[in-house]
């Protein structure tokens, strides 16, 4: 199985227990063009260790929330992180709202999509990638439509875990049909045998310990074209590498 290395850049803001669910959040949802955002102490160190185990390590895809780039000494990392070789960047949304969990809004989603491309790729350039990943993996049929619309090429946010199937009622395969007939490529996320073995299953035990056992199993083989290569997705969040002291490093076979 060949692997697909992203990370997620959520701040502590954009834990759905903090804003974007409408019945899990304390905070209400603003507008999803949302302004002024000002990046976390812990999301700042965070990145500079992620920096760090970067300069070393293999190619990532960062899944950008646009708002982060109102922040100017987030943006001052993520510059830094541009001008390594090893970097793509990608889209998350804007303000990480959980757009399925919501009533179906494709109007507004659609504009979300559009405002948030021409955003991050302005601001990438050559390291933009046409890809996306819905927030929380919160992802519905109904979105397929205007993501191929926004000429978002792939889209990775199934979870298919026995434990997250009540997003959909059970069945992703109805999303990964939507997401195919609109030309879309759909690269789940890794599992393990008990359930989820990315993001938060990463640190949560008991999924922590299937999860870090997959990561390396499956890690020994990564690509830089998942457009073109049949891979599973693995995916943590820049907030990881604030674990242990800063010491926190993915699980993968090929990391040093």
């Amino acid at each position: 199985m060949t692997a697909w290395l992203s990370v997620d850049s959520d701040d502590l803001i954009h834990l759905p227990s903090n804003r974007g669910h409408p019945s899990r959040s304390s905070e209400k949802m603003p507008e999803w063009k949302t302004q002024g955002y000002h990046a976390s102490k812990r999301l700042l160190n965070a990145m500079d260790r992620f920096i760090e185990w970067s300069r070393n390590g293999p190619q990532v895809t960062i899944f950008l929330i646009a708002e982060q780039l109102d922040c100017p000494e987030f943006t001052k990392r993520m510059d830094t992180l541009l001008a390594m070789p090893n970097t793509l960047i990608a889209c998350h949304g804007w303000g990480h709202r959980c757009w399925s969990a919501w009533p179906e809004d494709s109007g507004n989603f659609s504009a979300m999509l559009e405002a948030s491309r021409n955003r991050i790729s302005k601001y990438a350039g050559d390291s933009w990638r046409p890809w996306f990943r819905a927030p929380g993996g919160y992802v519905d049929q109904w979105m397929a439509a205007p993501l191929a619309a926004a000429g978002f090429r792939l889209d990775s946010s199934i979870n298919p875990s026995r434990w997250v199937n009540r997003k959909m009622g059970g069945d992703w395969s109805k999303v990964q049909k939507s997401m195919e007939d609109s030309g879309i490529i759909e690269i789940p996320w890794l599992t393990s045998r008990i359930g989820p073995a990315c993001g938060p299953a990463l640190s949560l035990f008991p999924f922590s310990i299937l999860a870090n056992r997959a990561w390396k199993k499956h890690s020994s083989s990564i690509t830089n074209n998942p457009e073109k290569e049949v891979t599973t997705a693995l995916y943590w969040h820049l907030l990881d590498h604030g674990r242990k002291s800063g010491r926190w490093k993915p699980p993968l076979t090929l990391s040093e």
